[in-house]
């Protein structure tokens, strides 16, 4: 018993050591003494004596006059220091000593970026509300909420069911007890008769407590079972109105892909009819006024040459050397002036009116006519078919559907 002497002992004057240890003058008037064990355990004997004078936590003389000096000396280099020293600055700046160097462009360019981010959240919020999305929103928040429910009341349910099974075991406990001593009725002591006592009423208390843990462990059991149908039921109506939503969306999207196919052939049959002939007749437009001003440049030259053998022939050595010897016979060039191709304008109307201009396109297109034609064109022109060909096909097929 001398080990556990020792730790009582420790543990009594452990609060003693760290008051005097706080307070070093009081050391010299403060006497420790040793505790002795004397404690009656049956069995064995153990006494603990204190063998100490009480332990004073004060001195009764006034401290030296030679111990205030050093405290004098001590505390005056600390009052130079703080008074030389100042107080250390902070080295984190406040929020507002940052916000105060921001220029007006990077306050201006972080409104804006607010302004953006609440407009694109409103944004997907409307959308939401158009497309129905936000009655799915808040289902998947009961969901949760539900969710959430039913697993605190699997806890209540893990719980009551622990104390039903706890208050059974200790009435069953009970009872072996009582049926222990009834077994020995005969031979019973006053002592046997207080614990049937005690046994009998403990048993009487375990069977309200009994009784009272199963009615808990019911309730929660239903309250659980209830949760559990709510969140099955928010589930099922999820799953549907997400299955709604998405078919609506795919619908939506099918039909957006139709009107780009429609769009698309709606540009094909544009360029082809209407774009590419004005672009060639502007063509052509541009190359006869081309050749007009070329053709009047010609002619210029041409009268601007005639002028000049002209009035080389009024010249008098010209004409001596005519007297002297008779000049070979120039024939003079014969100018003739060209006249402008008329340019035969006709409508689409007229074109698509006139079988003749249809059966020579038709020839043209299996004739042996060799044409200068570029890969991107090409690409073009079989791509224009492929859409061509898709949007017919998906036509005739829809109409077929619709029937």
């Amino acid at each position: 018993m001398r080990p556990f002497a020792r730790s009582a002992a420790r543990a009594a004057l452990h609060p003693t050591r760290l008051q005097l240890s706080s307070r070093p003058e009081l050391l010299s008037s403060a006497f420790i003494g040793f505790v002795r064990p004397s404690v009656s355990i049956p069995g064995q004997r153990c006494k603990i004596q204190a063998v100490a004078k009480p332990i004073r936590f004060y001195s009764a003389q006034p401290p030296p006059k030679d111990s205030e000096q050093p405290k004098e000396h001590s505390d005056a280099p600390t009052s130079s220091t703080s008074a030389a020293e100042p107080p250390p600055a902070s080295h984190h700046e406040l929020p507002s000593t940052t916000e105060s160097r921001r220029s007006a462009l990077n306050l201006k360019l972080s409104q804006i970026m607010d302004d953006i981010q609440v407009r694109a959240f409103n944004a997907s919020q409307k959308l939401n509300d158009i497309t129905g999305y936000s009655g799915i929103e808040s289902i998947k928040a009961e969901n949760a909420a539900l969710e959430a429910s039913l697993t605190n009341a699997q806890n209540r349910v893990r719980n009551a069911r622990l104390a039903y099974k706890t208050s059974n075991t200790k009435r069953a406990n009970t009872q072996r007890e009582v049926t222990t001593l009834l077994a020995r009725k005969d031979t019973w002591s006053p002592d046997d008769l207080e614990r049937f006592t005690k046994l009998y009423r403990a048993d009487h208390e375990l069977e309200g407590e009994v009784a009272a843990a199963q009615e808990a462990l019911t309730e929660a059991e239903a309250d659980e079972q209830k949760l559990n149908q709510k969140l099955n039921s928010g589930i099922l109506n999820r799953y549907h109105e997400e299955q709604i939503w998405s078919d609506r969306i795919r619908r939506a999207s099918t039909w957006g892909t139709w009107g780009l196919m429609g769009m698309n052939f709606l540009l094909f049959l544009l360029l082809q009819f209407v774009a590419e002939p004005w672009k060639r007749k502007r063509l052509v437009k541009g190359v006869v006024a081309e050749e007009k001003v070329v053709l009047e440049e010609v002619r210029g030259e041409l009268a601007a040459l005639r002028a000049l053998l002209e009035a080389e022939k009024q010249t008098p050595l010209v004409v001596a050397a005519e007297a002297e010897v008779p000049p070979p016979a120039v024939d003079e060039p014969v100018v003739v002036p060209l006249e402008d191709e008329p340019v035969i304008t006709r409508t689409w109307t007229e074109l698509l009116a006139d079988p003749a201009t249809w059966k020579e396109a038709a020839i043209d297109l299996a004739s042996d006519r060799v044409i200068d034609l570029r890969m991107k064109d090409a690409s073009l022109l079989a791509l224009e078919g492929a859409i061509a060909g898709a949007t017919i096909v998906g036509a005739f097929a829809f109409f077929l559907v619709r029937r």
